[in-house]
């Protein structure tokens, strides 16, 4: 350790206490560099990938959203803030375009909880039902 300086710490995507990440990522070589660019282009992918969601994985969107409409109430907001308000949109009209049409452009708290909690109820049913699915078939071990 020359310096006190560790040896790897050039390679460390997230810095050494005496120097941030952006300074790391500067004086890394190549290959670290470019290790660090494709672990940030993985995370960003992340948020832009959109995976086919089935009812519970919607729910759980649902509720995440709902919470945050809820706290727009709590804090007598009086308009949802414009990125909630887009991923209510996109939650709509992937589960109900009659839901989404019913929206609108209307961002007030209390119009929008009332829609989610409708997207909510519907949700739950297509869970059920996909969990439940149909009966199984009866198989006689002795005919007769």
């Amino acid at each position: 350790m020359a310096g006190g300086r560790a040896y790897h710490a050039a390679m460390l995507p997230w810095g050494t206490p005496s120097r941030p990440a952006a300074a790391a990522i500067a004086v890394a070589g190549p290959i670290e560099r470019a290790v660090l660019a494709i672990a940030a282009a993985r995370r960003a992918a992340l948020f832009r990938r959109r995976p086919r969601r089935g009812p519970h994985q919607r729910l759980v969107e649902s509720d995440v959203l709902m919470e945050q409409v809820e706290r727009c109430r709590l804090e007598e907001c009086p308009l949802v803030p414009g990125g909630v308000f887009a991923e209510v949109v996109q939650l709509l009209a992937a589960v109900d375009p009659a839901l989404r049409q019913r929206l609108g452009s209307n961002r007030h708290p209390d119009h929008v909880a009332a829609l989610l909690f409708e997207t909510q109820a519907g949700l739950m049913e297509s869970a059920r039902r996909r969990r439940d699915g149909r009966p199984a078939e009866i198989v006689q071990l002795f005919p007769g």
